[in-house]
């Protein structure tokens, strides 16, 4: 497969040096060179050519071309990285066939100023006042530990400089989109610096239910951070930033599909990933609210021999989300019409501390030890919908007298204990030869506890402590713990072919903790498969999940060409994965799990390039390829063949761009984007009718600056109008609830810098 996909591009990839070779030979001048890139994806500056990693990097400048204000805005140009999001918050990211699910620790590190985020639940929210972006690809376990194992996402936010500064910035857009930013930084004494931003954002979004009115996508959040630097001539820095966001929304907006049941109107049909011909249309409002407070101390005392950095952090989110249940359809009011409740109570804590050489000198070395202390207190929570809305209680079991009785409930309470010694070492062997070696050894104990009460529900006639119900056990025994250890190392070699052009080959090991389930899931399912006469070996879900390993080999090449006009970034790569994480959703019990399996085998390629042409026009983009394979799982070996889930076969981007000098100072610079994304099932079974076809969408952008103080941007996204699901989620074989893409949108945004 991938030889048949490597034809076309190398017959592109020559094509496109031939082709250079002609128009770089034309006269030009020094404003036509592409900019020097320095990244910290080591944990130390480096120029970005000779990082012996696969990186996508988004400057300050790009992003403030680009009009990169999501998440999804950045990574949608990423080769061979999948982004999935939902309005209630759930985000999930994939790098190279390696993927994040529901309720599993995500495969991607996010990392926002040196701080790795316990969850990805407070990362998928607006981007502002933002520095720098790195997408590392690859296993990055051994320098950022836990859940780096497919890659990291480096994000650094705006740095407080000596000159007092700052920018107001505001949109307004289709669907009735408003969004306003503020930021001012500079100095207050000598030594210390200070930063405020501030940022708004509502929209009603695309999608209107056609049975309660609401708008399904509505959003609307506000943003804030403070930050304050200490830099003495001693070489102490402390620098100290807090923040936090509250968002509102509408819950879970899925469209269902049941295999011949009629959906509003329009008659059912089979299971049809690329059918988008359906309203919404459940019974019920949802409704999504946020609260996230995080708070960053960052010391750094220069020893002399090498630089002592500590970095500490603390985060508190609180999120409910709820709606109708699913298939999302429209109910009658009987027993079998519910809603659906949840609450996450998640509090973090962090600590690293590090020992870090001077980079001026042949032997560059890095020594530390992180620990981790995250704890989550969950509620789910199914009612009967008897009046058509939510309940007023969040998350309080209702009698069977009440006017919408609770039917089931789960408190799991987590608690996840981390701790991971990590070191790595930089050797330039030659002026030309470079080895990088690194390392670091995890253990997490994760424990869960089953709170909710020991009482029985009356309309169920079982406990709603499913502990206590499925196991017979005492209720201080639903409680369970364990303790995962890896060692993760990473070996790279990289050779300077020349001073632009750099070569490299890497070997690493990448770790994701395994977990727990809903203490009760596996007696639940068999109980549930025997109601309906299949035998109990059926069922593959267990209470407790293994961890996932994975073990990388990457070759790359980087290279700066044309007197740094022409850059590019090309890598194949093999992944083979034990226990690849799944999500697996069983509404008849209401019970949300995570299945491994045994062994994924992925392999592929990704390239990019940027371009400096003639007369100024910039040319750039990417394509990557992902051929992955479930080679084994024992649970059900049926599906031990099937396409791996959770990753677009392929993803093409391409964008061009130019800015024109008008009179006056003026500048007017158009943009437009095509991107690619190629076809994707959803799930190890590869369920008939559920995998998405590939999807084309066009982007374009249109500036007007002047004087470097202000400028005013027309923009339209997915300009063709395409509809499309954006995750479908097969359930039970023979009905889906499916995530709608966003149509098309424009606007126009204006911003000032003072």
């Amino acid at each position: 497969m991938i030889k048949s996909c490597l034809k076309p591009i190398s017959i592109a990839a020559v094509t496109s040096v031939s082709f250079s070779q002609f128009v770089f030979a034309q006269p030009d001048d020094n404003r036509h060179r592409l900019e020097e890139i320095v990244v910290t994806a080591t944990k130390r500056d480096e120029s970005l050519l000779n990082v012996p990693i696969s990186v996508s990097v988004y400057t300050e400048a790009e992003i403030q071309a680009a009009g990169i204000s999501r998440p999804a805005d950045f990574l949608s140009r990423s080769p061979n990285v999948t982004f999935i999001e939902d309005n209630a918050g759930e985000a999930y990211i994939n790098i190279r066939g390696q993927t994040s699910v529901r309720n599993s620790d995500p495969n991607v590190a996010i990392v926002i100023d040196g701080v790795t985020l316990s969850s990805v639940k407070p990362f998928n929210q607006d981007l502002f006042d933002i520095q720098q972006i790195e997408v590392l690809k690859g296993p990055q376990s051994a320098l950022y530990g836990r859940n780096a194992a497919a890659g990291a996402i480096v994000i650094t936010t705006k740095t407080p400089g000596d000159d007092m500064e700052g920018s107001i910035e505001g949109e307004l857009g289709r669907f009735d989109t408003a969004r306003a930013t503020a930021s001012v930084s500079g100095p207050l004494t000598e030594n210390l610096k200070f930063g405020l931003s501030g940022h708004y954002r509502e929209t009603d979004g695309p999608f209107t239910n056609i049975t309660t009115g609401e708008d399904v996508h509505r959003f609307k959040t506000t943003n804030a951070r403070a930050r304050l630097l200490y830099e003495n001539d001693q070489g102490l820095l402390v620098d100290f930033r807090l923040g936090g966001h509250t968002s509102k929304g509408g819950g879970s907006a899925y469209n269902g599909q049941v295999v011949g049941l009629p959906i509003g109107g329009f008659p059912g049909t089979g299971l049809d990933a690329n059918n988008t011909d359906m309203p919404f249309v459940s019974n019920v409002k949802g409704m999504f609210d946020e609260d996230f407070l995080d708070a960053i101390l960052k010391v750094e005392y220069d020893l002399g021999f090498a630089t002592l950095t500590s970095i500490t952090a603390a985060n508190k989110l609180e999120q409910y989300f709820a709606s109708d249940s699913p298939p999302y359809i429209p109910d009658t009011g009987g027993a079998d019409a519910t809603v659906q409740q949840y609450t996450y109570d998640d509090e973090n804590y962090s600590q690293e501390i590090r020992l870090t050489s001077s980079d001026d000198q042949r032997l560059r070395w890095q020594a530390g030890i992180y620990a981790l202390r995250f704890e989550r207190d969950q509620t789910s929570k199914i009612s009967i919908d008897t009046l058509g809305a939510l309940p007023s209680n969040r998350d309080r079991i209702e009698p069977a007298t009440a006017a919408q009785p609770t039917v089931a409930y789960g408190n799991p309470k987590y608690t996840t204990t981390n701790y991971a010694p990590f070191a790595s070492v930089q050797f330039d062997i030659t002026e030309s030869l470079h080895l990088s070696l690194a390392g670091r050894y995890d253990i997490e104990k994760r424990e869960i506890e089953e709170a909710a009460p020991d009482m029985i529900n009356p309309l169920t006639g079982v406990s709603y402590n499913d502990c206590v119900a499925l196991t017979g056990v005492a209720l201080s025994r639903c409680n369970d713990s364990t303790t995962f250890r890896q060692f993760q190392p990473k070996v790279s070699l990289s050779y300077d072919i020349s001073p632009d052009i750099n070569a490299y080959v890497s070997w690493g090991k990448g770790f994701k903790s395994g977990g727990f389930n809903p203490i009760g899931s596996r007696e639940a399912l068999i109980g549930a498969a025997l109601d309906v006469g299949l035998p109990a070996s059926s069922v593959y879900v267990t209470d407790q999940y293994a961890k996932e390993v994975s073990t990388s080999y990457e070759v790359g090449l980087k290279a700066r060409l044309f007197d740094n006009r022409l850059a590019i970034n090309a890598a194949f790569f093999r992944t083979d994965i034990e226990g690849a994480q799944q999500f697996e959703f069983y509404p008849t019990v209401g019970l949300q799990t995570t299945v491994s399996i045994d062994e994924v085998e992925l392999q592929g390629f990704d390239i990019d390039f940027d371009a400096q042409l003639p007369m100024g026009t910039r040319l750039y983009g990417g394509y990557g390829y992902v051929d992955g394979e479930v080679t084994k799982f024992a649970g059900n070996p049926v599906f031990s063949g099937n396409v791996a889930p959770g990753s677009f076969k392929y993803t093409a981007f391409v964008g061009l761009t130019q800015t024109f000098d008008l009179s006056d100072g003026f500048q007017l610079t158009p943009r437009v984007e095509f991107s690619r994304q190629g076809p994707i099932w959803w799930d190890v079974a590869n369920s008939p009718g559920t995998k998405r076809d590939p999807l084309n969408l066009v982007n374009a952008r249109l500036t007007l600056a002047g004087n470097d103080r202000w400028e005013i941007s027309a923009y339209g996204n997915n300009l063709g109008n395409k509809k499309y699901f954006q995750e479908v989620v097969p359930l039970l074989g023979f009905f889906t609830v499916n995530y709608r893409g966003p149509t098309r949108t424009y606007g126009v945004e204006a911003r000032y810098n003072f």
